[in-house]
């Protein structure tokens, strides 16, 4: 089974945060023993790991914006319609005596039509040879 993305940030931002309080706790060992080399060594490591997981933010942002721009999508066109039925769907004509049809009634009226016809031809009542010529 694939590692699903959440995962793979999830390890990531709680492998930065160990990091981080790794290197907090060598910075204060060398500033308690006054160990130079160890504070700008665990500075550097600070300001490493801290630039890691601004960018791992900046992933995770762009993950859920493609969630939510999906979820967008998939509540605007439910039956992933692509653009040219969608367009059907939209110039399916009012009814004269009726109420005039929501965008989302005409794509479901399309959706139960298109429905229909398949099962139809699945089932032979519709074939798609009907009036070919044969010789």
């Amino acid at each position: 089974m694939a590692y699903a993305y959440e995962d793979i940030l999830k390890y990531q931002a709680e492998r930065l945060l160990a990091e981080r309080q790794e290197a907090l706790g060598m910075l204060e060992a060398g500033r308690v023993n006054e160990d130079l080399a160890l504070v700008n060594s665990a500075s550097d490591a600070i300001l490493r790991v801290d630039r890691d997981a601004a960018q791992l933010q900046n992933y995770a942002n762009g993950m859920i914006a493609q969630q939510q721009a999906a979820q967008r999508q998939q509540q605007r066109n439910p039956h992933n319609f692509n653009a040219a039925e969608i367009e059907v769907a939209l110039s399916l004509p009012d009814r004269h005596d009726g109420p005039r049809l929501t965008r989302e009634q005409k794509l479901n009226l399309y959706a139960q039509n298109k429905n229909r016809y398949w099962e139809m031809r699945r089932s032979g009542q519709y074939r798609d040879d009907q009036g070919t010529v044969r010789r």
